[in-house]
């Protein structure tokens, strides 16, 4: 499907829903108090659609965030604004307070997930329930947000409405993330393939590479799953925080010293012209638009055959199979135009900045660049131990060791009985 064909379909289903809310409410102007909407008036089989929609709004609100915060705390982009997440991130600092909204967002999905799927189950026929592809793509959205709270923060707590949940390893959301995208594949047909690529990033994320690759095999070169965006609804942070404000700026970073430009980290040089401005919204730092987000309605991509490929790449990297590892690398490549690369002389290590000398730092480059501004770099900088966590500078002084995850935040440990946030913060520099 083409972006004007997604922006159609957009525009179709609000058309659809404001001519159902006049169908259903006569002339609105006669309306005095409509009071609320009961939760026994979800339970209607028509309804399924838009409770999943909804659902996909609740990841909408955190990629997007999650996307601006990482960029900004990793090696993606340089903070050029003057936030007070700005200047903490850009110095490599975590700070647990500047860290509660996608925390949040994402238990939210997850909680919102269960209570769609027991109503659509209560709703349904056993076998239209099994049939259902609203369940699969609930599963998904489930998935999505386990993995990222696994791949941002450092430490994860699950709680239940009974009690508080204790401190856990990251890699319990991990775990948690197989096991939502395997429930997908119980349900409906059309969303198996974003499953299938689900699992293959959760599973490389657990180090099982053997089924990493098996899932990741399964998932098209060309396939992508998206966080969708509405300017009337829900805006893509990436470009308000970009195009609207200079808070973020490619000066300094792997995407801005690429001559020429790759096509998959695009941006403008702003004091050639073209922006509103030539330096960040600190006044100091010289702006670097990113052009990779056009629009306030603009996705972002959170499942793909892109990083399927990426995967067998890295599988075959860490079985030393060069030759397998440059073919895989050349199929992302190609889904760009870009020029194949020649099988590299050796494993090689990791370098900051990056030097494109070996295989271990051309899989760095080409998932920092293809992944660019999806919320995905933090997690690699970390179970790398990326050399750029030593002090890696893009333009401010950073921290001597940066933060590699975000800290459970203040607003889960203040509340929580089972840990301190002192406990919470651990595994940062905060802490």
């Amino acid at each position: 499907m083409t972006m004007n064909q997604r922006r159609m379909l957009r525009r179709g289903v609000w058309t659809l829903g404001l001519a159902v809310l006049a169908a259903g409410c006569g002339d609105i102007f006669d309306i005095e108090n409509p009071g609320e909407i009961l939760d026994a008036d979800l339970n209607d089989p028509d309804l399924i659609n838009v409770l999943i929609t909804g659902l996909s709004s609740d990841v909408s609100d955190f990629v997007d965030n999650v996307a601006f915060d990482v960029a900004r705390l990793s090696d993606e982009m340089a903070g050029s604004g003057s936030y007070a997440d700005t200047g903490y991130f850009r110095t490599g600092w975590a700070e647990q307070g500047e860290v509660n909204g996608n925390w949040d967002q994402a238990h939210e999905a997850i909680w919102m997930t269960e209570l769609h799927v027991g109503r659509i189950e209560g709703l349904l026929e056993a076998s239209e329930f099994q049939a259902s592809d609203q369940v699969s793509r609930a599963y998904v959205f489930k998935g999505v947000a386990h993995r990222t709270l696994g791949e941002t923060y450092c430490q994860v707590v699950y709680s239940n409405a009974e009690e508080y949940g204790p401190l856990q390893p990251r890699g319990v959301a991990f775990d948690s993330a197989v096991v939502a995208f395997t429930q997908a594949l119980s349900f409906g047909s059309e969303h198996h393939t974003a499953a299938r690529a689900g699992l293959a990033s959760a599973y490389a994320a657990k180090g099982d590479w053997a089924q990493a690759v098996s899932n990741a095999q399964q998932v098209p070169d060309d396939f992508e799953w998206y966080a969708y965006y509405d300017i009337n609804d829900n805006a893509n942070i990436l470009y308000d925080e970009t195009h609207d404000r200079a808070e973020m700026s490619a000066i300094n970073t792997l995407a801005g010293s690429m001559s020429p430009q790759d096509p998959r980290a695009p941006f403008t040089k702003c004091e050639e012209g073209g922006c509103s401005t030539t330096n960040g919204a600190d006044g100091v730092t010289t702006m670097w638009r990113q052009e990779k987000v056009l629009d306030e309605d603009d996705e972002i991509i959170i499942l793909s055959g892109k990083e399927a490929r990426l995967i067998e790449a890295e599988a075959a990297l860490v079985a030393g199979n060069l030759g397998e590892f440059t073919t895989q690398i050349n199929r992302v490549r190609a889904l760009y135009g870009l020029d194949p690369i020649a099988e590299p002389a050796s494993a090689g290590s990791l370098e900051f900045p990056n030097a494109w000398d070996d295989a271990w730092s051309i899989l760095d480059g080409e998932r920092h660049l293809t992944l660019w501004l999806e919320g995905r770099r933090l997690w690699d900088l970390d179970r790398w131990d990326h050399p750029f966590l030593d002090g890696g500078q893009i333009v401010w002084e950073p921290e001597v060791r940066r933060d590699s995850c975000m800290p459970v935040p203040d607003g889960e440990c203040s509340v929580n009985p089972n840990f301190t946030c002192s406990e919470a913060a651990a595994g940062t520099n905060s802490g």
